[in-house]
This record gives C-alpha cells, structure tokens and sequence, in this order.
C-alpha cells in the first residue's frame, strides 16, 4: 500500500508531465508474464493491435520461460523478458517505471491484474494506461484474496476492463482494446514455429519411430506446470498402454527437461516402450509446434501445451480436473474437455488466481478421472 500512496502524492506532477504527452499510437506495450497456455491465449491481442496500427513498434512484455512462443511471431516488433524477482522492493519498481519510461511507449496494455505493472505504466508516463479487474469472484475456495490493493493501484489507469465470469479471458482481452480504437473479437491462438523446426522434427521422428507401420501419433503431455493438476504416472502409464494396444498408436511423451523424471517413472511403469516415442526436453517453445501439427492427437491435462495443441487445431482430449472451463479452455472444434463438475469444489483454479495445492487434500476432481474416459474421449475424436 506504501507504494499506491507515493503514487497519489506524487500523481499531480505525474499528470502535469502526461499532459504534454502527444496523443500517438506508435509504440505499444501488450505485458503478459503469466506462463505458457496464458501466453497462447493471449495471443490474438499482438495480432488485432498490429492489424489495427500496422505501423506501430509493437513490444511484449513476458515471462523469460515462455519468450520462445513469441520469437517468430509476426505481431511482434520486440520481446522483453521479466524476471518476477527484478521489480521486488522500492528499487525495483522504480527500475520497472524507468524500463517504460525509456520505451518511451503511447499505449500499455497489461494483462496481468498486478500492482507493480499498473503504478509503473503511471511512473513511467504512459498516457493510454489499459488494465484489466479480475471477477472478485473467481478466486480459489478458502482464500482471503480481495483485490483491494490492486482496486486502489487501477485508479491511476486510463480504461479499466473487468472480468466478467461465464466469458472467457480472451474476450474479456479483446474488450479492453476497444479502449484504444479495436473492435476485434477474434480469439483464435496463433503459435508461429522457428524456420528449421520441421527439419528437426523430421529427423527426431525418423530416428525415433521403431514401428513405422503405425501412422497414428498421439502425444501426451506427461505433467503440468502445477503439480496439483497432474493426473499421475500410473495413468499415465496404463492410457499409454491401452491406446497402443487397442488402436496401434506410436504415443509422444511431450514436456520439459524438468518432467525428466514423471516421464521415467512412466517408462517404467508401461510395457510398451517399444512404441512410446521420448520427446521429453528435446524441443524448446519455437520448435515443439513443428512436432505437436504432426501429431493425429493430443491428451493432457489442462496445461500450456493443451493450447498449443488447440492454437495449432489438433484434436485434444483435455482433462480438465481443477480448472474453470467458463474462464479458459480450448475452443477448437475437435476437443473434449473431461471433468468432474458435480464435485464441490470445482472449479477451484481461474486464470488470476490459482492455486498449487488442494485445500482438502485429496484431488478428487483430477484423481476420479478414470483410463476408461480418457480413452473412449480418444476412440472418438479418432474414429
């Protein structure tokens, strides 16, 4: 709060400064430092603003572990990475304001409901300051999270959007840019892959495919970002199993170098290692699309490259388990989302406010969700 007051009793000379500001739209700042599927999801905001002002420098402001979504990105004039831990304390919110100041930006867009961000648009004389207010009531059962510090810090922004729960996040972003001139309301996901990531790929599969007579790849997504949403390698396993077994599937075991050891203990778990293709840690976020749009399908749990996967219109399965489809899902037309929505507690985990843990300890709504479901979902996207 000591920060929203420094910025009150600062704000008159603040608002003397923006008014000699000249109204132009020819640097814009979109920041979203939120993790991968959020970043996806995100990503019909670079393409409406650039169309609109084709002529803008365009800048994203991001989380350094998902930059590599946006590296070929045709949207996109710059990419800044943000260390969560380089704007804590006085000094580094003074260096964030400093950072927009220097970018010298007409317009900020933030995506993220966050105090630092709206009161470093302000010090850093932005004159078109967009923010967006969560739904108060989408927040985790349990939780005393109320949003009054934010609710002070969003005075200090130009346009205001609120988050409205039954629609999703994605409209509610392209309605804050209608703050700045954009009626579009298109939110198809763009994801863009690097110039060799087909060749690659190409090689990766050839090398990797020991059963070439099975021309159906489905990938799997090993774990999540959040542990509390995994569904566990036992599952896991035995989905694997079943699905080469029945329908002569190779599976791809998608994810990060650090899912290294879920994915072991899959491999350990499963008697088909002879058709289980590891791609675990051997693409980085601007090659995985060029093996992801090869794939005939997808299952994971509803994590960042479920978006992927939906951005690039491969048939998903999508457990859903915690998550609040009605804040964010994918909207391709080939996907079957499972959950269990006779369950209390569910949803529980919303785009602003998520939690890692289950407050009853038991996971029920990811934990019920059984092989046979996940597989008939499978069966049927494939028939």
């Amino acid at each position: 709060m000591i920060y929203i007051i420094l910025t009150y009793l600062f704000s008159p000379l603040i608002y003397i400064l923006l008014f000699f500001r000249k109204n132009k739209t020819e640097r814009v700042l979109v920041i979203q430092t939120a993790k991968i599927g959020d970043l996806i999801c995100s990503t019909p905001v670079f393409r409406a603003i650039k169309k609109k002002y084709p002529d803008a420098h365009l800048s994203a402001l991001v989380n350094p572990l998902a930059r590599g979504l946006l590296e070929y990105n045709p949207y996109i004039n710059e990419i800044i990475s943000l260390d969560n831990g380089l704007y804590k304390g006085f000094t580094g919110k003074m260096w964030l304001a400093k950072l927009f100041r220097n970018g010298r930006y007409d317009i900020a867009v933030s995506l993220n409901p966050n105090v630092p961000f709206t009161l470093a648009m302000f010090w850093g004389l932005i004159p078109v300051r967009v923010s967006l207010m969560p739904d108060p009531r989408l927040k985790p059962a349990g939780t005393s999270f109320s949003g009054i510090t934010y609710r002070f810090a969003s005075m200090f922004s130009t346009h205001l959007e609120k988050h409205i729960r039954g629609r999703l996040v994605a409209e509610t972003y392209m309605e804050m840019l209608k703050a700045i001139g954009i009626g579009d309301k298109y939110i198809s996901k763009d994801v863009f892959k690097s110039p060799d990531a087909d060749d690659k790929v190409e090689k990766f599969l050839k090398s990797a495919i020991r059963n070439p007579q099975s021309a159906i790849k489905i990938g799997l997504a090993v774990t999540s970002g959040n542990r509390m949403k995994e569904w566990g390698a036992e599952k896991m396993a035995a989905i694997a199993d079943r699905l080469i077994r029945e329908l002569n599937t190779c599976i791809v075991f998608i994810g990060s170098e650090k899912d290294r050891d879920i994915s072991n203990k899959i491999l350990s778990i499963t008697g088909r290692k002879d058709m289980i293709i590891d791609a675990i840690g051997k693409f980085n976020l601007s090659e995985l699309p060029a093996l992801v749009q090869r794939l005939s399908l997808f299952i994971g749990v509803d994590t960042g490259i479920t978006y992927m996967a939906d951005a690039l219109n491969v048939p998903l399965v999508d457990i859903a388990g915690p998550s609040d489809m009605e804040d964010q899902r994918p909207t391709g037309r080939n996907v079957i989302i499972i959950q269990k929505k006779d369950i209390a507690c569910v949803p529980c985990s919303h785009t602003f406010h998520a939690p890692y843990a289950c407050r009853y300890g038991h996971r029920e709504c990811i934990a019920s969700i059984t092989v046979e479901e996940v597989f008939e979902s499978a069966s049927e996207l494939l028939a």
